[in-house]
């Protein structure tokens, strides 16, 4: 299956909203998250459409949306050279399983030669596993595994840039 990353505009920013009740919903597993009495998540984009470090896309599968991701530069304001984090990434429960998640990360891995970090909550062991899974491959290895007692989590880092 071909898979493309489509860049979210302002004006689609509802589908991303929309999307982000599945996350928040497939997530609460992990977090004290509920649902509002509305039937949905309270959930705040703003900070997205209103700070070009956050750059979401839509992940597309033959004309179908299966998922998102979103790609943080983060310390983009501070440092010349800042860490792209895959900030938080989402592929429907039906797509799950076929590599088209592996394969939406490289793309997004591929947009930009940079330092990159994953993070995965401790509790969310799947996550840990696939993106232990997606980075090894992608990096032939040549990552680094830490757990963060101080924020419980588990970040994965590599760099991708071409040798000069």
């Amino acid at each position: 299956m071909e898979i493309r990353l489509m860049p979210v505009k302002i004006e689609d920013k509802e589908i991303l909203y929309n999307l982000y009740q599945y996350y928040y919903y497939e997530f609460s597993e992990y977090t004290d998250a509920d649902i509002g009495l509305d039937g949905r998540f309270e959930i705040d984009l703003d900070y997205i459409w209103e700070d070009r470090r956050w750059n979401p896309y839509l992940i597309c599968s033959q004309d179908k949306i299966i998922g998102f991701l979103i790609i943080l530069f983060e310390n983009y304001d501070t440092d010349p050279d800042p860490t792209h984090v895959i900030y938080d990434f989402l592929i429907l429960r039906k797509y799950r399983r076929r590599g088209l998640g592996k394969i939406a990360a490289a793309q997004a891995f591929d947009l930009y030669q940079a330092n990159w970090k994953v993070v995965q909550v401790k509790a969310n062991e799947p996550a840990i596993h696939f993106w232990r899974n997606v980075v090894n491959g992608y990096t032939s290895g040549q990552y680094n595994e830490v757990f963060r007692e101080d924020i419980n989590k588990f970040v994965h880092a590599f760099n991708n840039r071409t040798p000069s």
